[in-house]
């Protein structure tokens, strides 16, 4: 169960490596950049409603608006979903704990 659990928390920030590489890198390899762009905004999609504020980031350096898009896009919703099946873990251990 051990390696099960940590599996699934590490999950979410290894979809988005993936992602990120692939965004990264889309040009280089010839890829379809709206499609992996499609794949980025579908894993982020359940928590674009906390997401989704004016003034989140505000910077004006190319780069920094790059990192800060890739970071809103993919790594916080990595981050919520790891937490959220942490939360589902220790649930299940407290139900466990009162019976």
């Amino acid at each position: 169960m051990r390696w099960i659990k940590r599996f699934l928390l590490t999950l979410p920030f290894a979809i988005a490596v993936v992602l990120t590489v692939l965004m990264a890198s889309a040009d280089q390899f010839h890829l379809h950049r709206e499609h992996i762009a499609g794949y980025g905004f579908l894993f982020g999609s359940p928590w674009a409603w906390l997401l989704d504020r004016p003034g989140l980031f505000a910077v004006h350096n190319r780069k920094l608006i790059a990192l800060s898009g890739y970071v809103v896009i993919l790594w916080i919703p990595a981050a919520l979903y790891s937490a959220c099946i942490w939360l589902v873990f220790a649930a299940i251990r407290e139900f466990r704990g009162l019976r």
